[in-house]
């Protein structure tokens, strides 16, 4: 179950409680404006019935508030709603069988940091866009954990007063393509997160309880996905990852460095060195025969593959082939 969280202002959180809707703003004018949308899109698309929802009231309130669930699938819609601008990337949701009275405040969430019981949280993003993110299921029990701590009997469900009305999903219709190829990266990011979302490709990654996308690191940039693979035996407790770098045209020496550094990065910080614990993937068009040859090297070598998969898109349809099998 995803774990989703907006960042709303104190006048806009009391609208999205009303009408059981949150959103993100629209994009800036600009010759990056298209690629801007497709961004916004591929934070939305992996959002599914069901997942849950809460959401951070910025500066000066910094409080965490929630708990909501989602209504329906995510959508695009211009009518206005807000009174400071246009939100037109939209998501009904409502109230969930957690309803918590007293909100978190950032500075419980920052000592949760700190002592490493949730990682993904990071308010200050590499790629610059903080209006929603999203954390893993663990990390979503932790701060259950924290708001049932301030809230110990407070259990009745909210009531939604003015439920916004239903709207058909088109968020895959607003992305942007040429030749009915995928215009940027972040379109290819939308295509996966949703696909993720639904469960696909377990022929290829096995059956993932989790999936994260844009997920921060100390490195200071992102991971584009990150798959989490919970153990069958012990509900809740991660039995092992895989990293995934994401590139629409060709996947370089460049690339292949990055992917290898959050591997390094993810094998220190997060899993004792346990190799066992995280694979790596790659997702391409096509690929340099230089990584290509250095992937097949290290298998051999070292016995570290790197799973190399090129996709195709068709009639909607993204598609996924291994090439390293």
């Amino acid at each position: 179950m995803g774990v989703h969280i907006f960042t709303v202002s104190e006048e806009n959180y009391q609208v999205c409680v009303e009408k059981g809707l949150v959103a993100l703003p629209e994009a800036k004018e600009s010759q990056q404006h298209d690629n801007i949308v497709d961004g916004l899109l591929s934070r939305l698309s992996g959002i599914k019935e069901d997942d849950y929802v809460l959401m951070y009231i910025i500066k000066p309130k910094c409080l965490l508030c929630g708990v909501w669930q989602v209504e329906g699938r995510p959508f695009y819609e211009e009518k206005p709603v807000w009174q400071d601008r246009l939100y037109p990337f939209r998501c009904r949701i409502k109230w969930s069988k957690y309803n918590f009275r007293n909100a978190l405040h950032l500075d419980n969430i920052n000592d949760m940091r700190n002592t490493g019981k949730i990682w993904t949280w990071a308010l200050d993003r590499p790629s610059g866009s903080n209006s929603i993110f999203s954390i893993s299921n663990s990390e979503f029990m932790v701060l259950l954990t924290e708001y049932m701590k301030i809230n110990p009997f407070d259990t009745e469900k909210g009531k939604i007063m003015q439920p916004y009305p239903y709207h058909e999903y088109n968020i895959v219709e607003k992305l942007h393509f040429h030749e009915n190829n995928p215009k940027y990266e972040s379109t290819i990011m939308a295509l996966l997160y949703s696909e993720f979302a639904k469960g696909s490709y377990t022929n290829i990654f096995g059956n993932y309880s989790d999936c994260l996308c844009y997920v921060p690191t100390n490195l200071g940039k992102e991971m584009d996905f990150l798959l989490m693979y919970d153990n069958p035996l012990f509900g809740g407790q991660t039995a092992s990852y895989d990293i995934i770098e994401v590139k629409r045209a060709e996947f370089g020496e460049k690339e292949l460095s990055q992917l290898i550094g959050y591997e390094s990065w993810f094998l220190q910080k997060k899993v004792s060195g346990d190799s066992n614990m995280v694979r790596t993937t790659a997702i391409a068009k096509s690929y340099d025969p230089k990584v290509i040859q250095y992937v097949a090297q290290r298998k051999h070598i070292e016995n570290k593959p790197i799973k190399l998969l090129v996709y195709s898109y068709d009639n909607g349809n993204l598609k996924l082939s291994d090439i390293t099998q």
